[in-house]
């Protein structure tokens, strides 16, 4: 018979057996943020998903003990943003803070493909998406959206959809509105909302897509007109408009998600833990609700691999689409 162990020694060996029973994730989980964490926003300040950004950081901080710093890294279709995260260390002190626009529309449009969206970063979580608004000037003839496809099948090409720029979520609601009611429209690009805002009100073009939340104040200055939002369910912001499904035209999806990312092989103890955050936040906190609801956006998504699962479907799905209408890379 084997002589007792002292109970100290038993329960260091217990204690050992524990920890060595433990997953490895949890084992090898570095302490972090153990420095300042940049957020970088692939856009210029003052956008929706600069301030996404802003709001998150704040409250990050102050959960996590380190500065949350938003950098706003502009251009390229905020290629020049994505491409810093995605060359910077995988430890969870520079993320990304994109938007479908940036993330999964910009690289289908470039010969050579600058990165995979779902391969080449570590999805956190979406924040938000919101949808887009198909608006005319408050003084337009086309006061619904049975005027407007009217005016379009008479005179097809005539009428001029505009756009925050070639390529654009913006553009891209614009074309599958077109393909999803028969009908042919003028597309002319703008550099940002201010400029697009001023050719609607001027008569250069006759009908745009955007932001409910850039939106919402000129329909309440009454300047514009909304005929109907994109995706499957009427805005908060603007509940008296009906969605293109409703009005007669199904099929028109096109909205703007806001999202997390790190880059590749960062800590899946990291991700995890950022995401179990930025979540908490979406969900309790009065502040980032706020910021969500003023812009339109509906809170939450999918996280982690069901997110990187869904960029890749909308991925396909846009692709589709700039094949549809002759989009090719450059």
């Amino acid at each position: 018979m084997k002589p007792r162990q002292p109970l100290r020694r038993r329960l260091l060996c217990g204690l050992m057996g524990s920890a060595l029973g433990m997953p490895a994730l949890v084992r090898a989980a570095p302490a972090y943020p153990q420095r300042p964490v940049t957020l970088v926003s692939p856009f210029p300040a003052g956008g929706a998903t600069d301030l996404v950004a802003r709001v998150l950081g704040q409250k990050l901080a102050r959960a996590l003990g380190q500065p949350f710093v938003v950098d706003n890294r502009a251009g390229a279709t905020g290629l020049i943003g994505e491409t810093a995260v995605l060359r910077a260390r995988p430890d969870g002190h520079t993320l990304l803070i994109a938007s479908n626009s940036s993330h999964v529309i910009a690289p289908l449009l470039q010969a050579r493909r600058p990165f995979h969206p779902s391969q080449d970063f570590a999805p956190i979580t979406q924040l938000g998406r919101y949808p887009l608004a198909l608006t005319v000037a408050a003084d337009s003839p086309l006061r619904t959206l049975a005027d407007l496809l009217e005016q379009a099948r008479k005179a097809p090409g005539v009428l001029n959809v505009g756009s925050v720029g070639q390529g654009s979520v913006t553009h891209l609601a614009g074309e599958q509105f077109a393909l999803q009611a028969g009908i042919r429209l003028t597309h002319v690009p703008y550099k940002g909302t201010a400029a697009l805002t001023t050719a609607l009100l001027g008569g250069e073009i006759q009908l745009r897509f955007d932001s409910v939340g850039s939106t919402r104040p000129l329909v309440e200055g009454g300047r514009v007109r909304v005929l109907a939002v994109t995706g499957p369910q009427r805005s908060p912001l603007l509940p008296q408009v009906p969605t293109l499904g409703e009005a007669g035209v199904p099929g028109v999806d096109a909205q703007v998600w806001v999202g997390a990312l790190a880059p590749r092989d960062t800590p899946q103890a990291i991700v995890e833990l950022l995401g179990a955050r930025m979540r908490g936040l979406l969900q309790t906190d009065a502040d980032v609700a706020r910021v969500l609801a003023d812009n339109g956006m509906q809170a939450l998504g999918p996280q982690g691999a069901d997110f990187s699962r869904a960029i890749d479907q909308e991925s396909a799905q846009w692709s589709d689409l700039l094949r549809r209408i002759g989009l090719s890379a450059t």
